[in-house]
């Protein structure tokens, strides 16, 4: 059979991938990954995404690409949730793609409260809203009586923006729609009842496209640019953390991922969204998955704390790097306290991370530190205990499963997913650390009819890919520690 060759674009908060890969007809290879920066722009007034920035990226790795490997068959971008563009009636860019963080939403969740509670706004959504998603960035205009919304035509997500800007369709991958708090609670159509309350013109809804589905090919203007012809634009799994759940070997309904990168989103896949008031309560959300399969997830911060104390000791003079960290972990005991790495202090930016560490555990009662190994090690172990806490929610909500599985940049660090085998009592099955990336590549092939099922693309994955398993140790141990650490969850010191 003629080889396919496929190229990816995996655009994150702090840094763009792109790779080339080719499938033989057996096997998925990646020819090679390219990296690129993002860098957002303040500008005092705005903090808003660099999106022509990423645009030119894009066209730069497809033109190495082309040079090197040849003609693309597919192509398709997959990035974080919730950013979005706004087009005006002759298809131009309305204003600068804000930050997810722009401080014009500070007080949004606030004003949203006045229409509609937390409660309800779950029960049509699925989605547990903070001020990062769609919705409040969109009300904040409202609040704010700015009539840019007026002028909008269509409202496009990210990827489905970079991919426009390439060849002109106007369409929203389902998946990535998920993160915006828009979708009714099935993921799979907008809320026409959240827009209407929410004072939001319907008419900016473009249709909804699902996985796998083509958006045209590239324009003519990226052909002069790159050289690539009859290139067809995809729509991935476009929302990172589905595509990445989307690659992951053998994975099934008996199974939890968790994925680990700045933060950690851990998960179940159903055939139905998760709506209940318990499920709300310990602060659940639904997503939308490949074939329309629903993600039930928790995230919370991981590799930030341990970016965080980096970031602390270089500012010292220490300039430690992760394998360092890994070192002095493995050769200090443990320390026998944990932190809550939902806590509010513990993730803002900036300031001394170790002092903020000692703050949190002297506000709960248990001994200061300080060794950096003592700290990084209570950090590892910290992470683990939440994912624990975690898993065992799912259990409490009746959402039983039999595998686990590691994935994503995280993995590498073999002594985090020890403890996280540890904490959970469980073997891990852990690698992939580019599985977002791999999940986008393999969707390419599902558009193809290469593989006609994600079954099959979970059994490529799992022909292309080798995961590391992991056993518990220490499991009484363990125990007794998860233990010690539901009395701080008891004490309201570990937020459920």
């Amino acid at each position: 059979m003629k080889e396919r060759l496929m190229i990816a674009a995996d655009i994150g908060a702090s840094g763009g991938k792109m790779a080339a890969a080719v499938f033989d007809g057996r096997q998925m290879h990646i020819n090679e990954y390219w990296d690129f920066p993002n860098r957002p722009a303040d500008i005092g007034t705005a903090l808003y995404w660099d999106a022509f920035g990423l645009y030119h990226s894009v066209l730069d790795g497809l033109a190495l690409f082309r040079g090197k490997y040849g003609q693309a068959d597919t192509f398709a971008i997959d990035t974080w949730g919730a950013s979005y563009g706004l087009l005006d009636g002759f298809g131009r860019l309305l204003e600068p793609v804000y930050h997810y963080r722009d401080e014009r939403t500070l007080g949004t969740m606030e004003d949203m409260k006045q229409v509609m509670d937390e409660w309800e706004l779950f029960q049509l959504t699925g989605c547990q809203c903070n001020r990062t998603y769609t919705l409040p960035q969109l009300y904040s205009y409202v609040v704010q009586k700015s009539r840019i919304l007026e002028s909008a035509e269509d409202m496009l997500f990210l990827p489905d923006l970079l991919s426009y800007f390439l060849g002109g369709e106007i369409s929203c991958e389902m998946t990535i729609a998920g993160t915006s708090c828009l979708l009714e609670n099935r993921q799979e159509d907008w809320s026409r009842q959240v827009m209407k309350r929410f004072a939001l013109p319907e008419k900016m809804l473009p249709p909804i496209v699902e996985p796998g589905n083509t958006k045209g090919s590239f324009g003519a203007w990226v052909t002069e640019k790159t050289g690539m012809q009859k290139t067809r634009i995809i729509a991935a799994v476009s929302h990172d953390s589905a595509a990445a759940v989307a690659a992951i070997p053998d994975f099934g309904k008996e199974d939890l991922y968790i994925s680990v990168g700045t933060s950690i989103s851990m998960g179940i896949e159903r055939e139905d969204c998760l709506l209940t008031r318990e499920a709300y309560e310990k602060g659940f959300k639904n997503t939308g998955g490949i074939d329309r399969r629903k993600i039930i997830y928790r995230d919370f911060s991981a590799s930030w704390h341990i970016n965080e104390f980096l970031r602390t000791k270089r500012e010292e003079g220490k300039d430690y790097t992760h394998p360092d960290l890994i070192w002095l972990a493995q050769n200090t005991p443990s320390p026998r306290v944990y932190i809550d790495v939902e806590d509010a202090l513990l993730g803002t930016a900036g300031g001394d991370t170790c002092a903020k560490i000692n703050d949190y555990l002297q506000r709960t009662g248990q001994p200061l530190l300080e060794k950096d190994g003592e700290f990084i090690r209570c950090i590892y172990e910290s992470i683990a205990m939440k994912a624990r806490h975690y898993a065992c929610a799912f259990r409490e909500l009746g959402e039983h499963f039999s595998r686990v599985y590691v994935i994503n940049g995280g993995s590498r660090n073999g002594l985090l997913m020890q403890f996280i085998s540890n904490a959970l009592d469980m073997e891990i099955h852990a690698g992939m650390t580019y599985a977002t990336i791999s999940g986008n590549l393999l969707t390419q092939l599902y558009a193809q009819g290469e593989v006609t099922s994600v079954e099959q693309m979970r059994q490529l994955s799992k022909e292309s890919f080798e995961l590391k398993v992991y056993e518990p140790e220490q499991g009484a141990r363990w125990r007794e520690e998860f233990a010690r650490y539901q009395i701080l969850e008891s004490s309201q010191s570990i937020k459920k």
